[in-house]
């Protein structure tokens, strides 16, 4: 279990574990999707649980099943599926992963952990946007920054007449890579808004559905994706910039 003195509940490590794992579904993969682009502290167990999973399964080789294994896993299967008495049925899919991530927590030391959950991460700040003309219209901006690295986006959200303009710094990728923007509605998982220029201005419509998750109070986020072409479903670590829409 992870240590009191962490900023991380024991619940919550265990959930950024299960999301690196990949096994959560429906409303805890939204609601941990959401604490992953949101939340900085989250953000920092769930690399340190990647980085760890990897590093057991590169030491672990290749392993192969040996025929009682197989027999075993055939069994099993035939209990499932036609009711053999006297085999014990499958355990509770979330049970079961949560005793492995707590044994394995153990396993390789709160300590590395602790350190781990501190890693810095963007910080989010308050800048002005520049260069974005305004209107009289009802907006929403949203103005992030990661002062290290020099990344900034200015966003401006023209609700009336469904456009989105974005003044950009600082995101260009490498090769293969593009910057994509999410939003982060309340209650929702990471929705993607597309990929971004890494620099300069941007502007375009945006559709109903879009237009109805940017609100006051929810979150932008913009991370580097493969540049594929298309949407992603998730975001992928670490987050670049994030922060909230406000009204203006």
């Amino acid at each position: 279990m992870a240590d009191d003195a962490l900023p991380l509940d024991d619940e919550s490590f265990m959930l950024a574990g299960e999301l690196a794992l990949g096994v959560l579904e429906g409303d805890e993969y939204a609601i941990a999707q959401r604490r992953l682009l949101e939340e900085r502290d989250f953000a920092s167990a769930v690399e340190w649980w990647q980085l760890h999973l990897a590093s057991m399964a590169e030491a672990s080789g290749e392993l192969q099943p040996s025929d009682d294994v197989w027999r075993g896993i055939e069994a099993r299967i035939s209990s499932e599926t036609k009711g053999v008495a006297g085999i014990p049925r499958t355990t509770d899919q979330r049970s079961y992963s949560r005793l492995s991530l707590a044994t394995f927590a153990t396993g390789l030391g709160l300590a590395a952990a602790a350190l781990a959950l501190f890693i810095a991460t963007p910080r989010t700040v308050e800048v002005v946007p520049t260069d974005i003309t305004t209107s009289p219209s009802p907006q929403l901006v949203a103005q992030l920054q990661d002062q290290e690295t020099g990344r900034r986006l200015a966003s401006i959200v023209d609700v009336p007449n469904q456009r989105l303009a974005l003044n950009i710094t600082g995101l260009e990728a490498e090769p293969g890579q593009t910057p994509e923007l999410w939003v982060i509605p309340e209650g929702g998982a990471p929705y993607s808004l597309g990929a971004i220029p890494g620099s300069g201005q941007f502007e375009r419509q945006l559709s109903n559905e879009e237009e109805d998750l940017l609100r006051a109070g929810v979150t932008l986020a913009v991370t580097f994706e493969d540049d594929t072409g298309v949407r992603h479903e998730a975001p992928t670590l670490p987050i670049l910039l994030s922060g909230p829409l406000d009204p203006v």
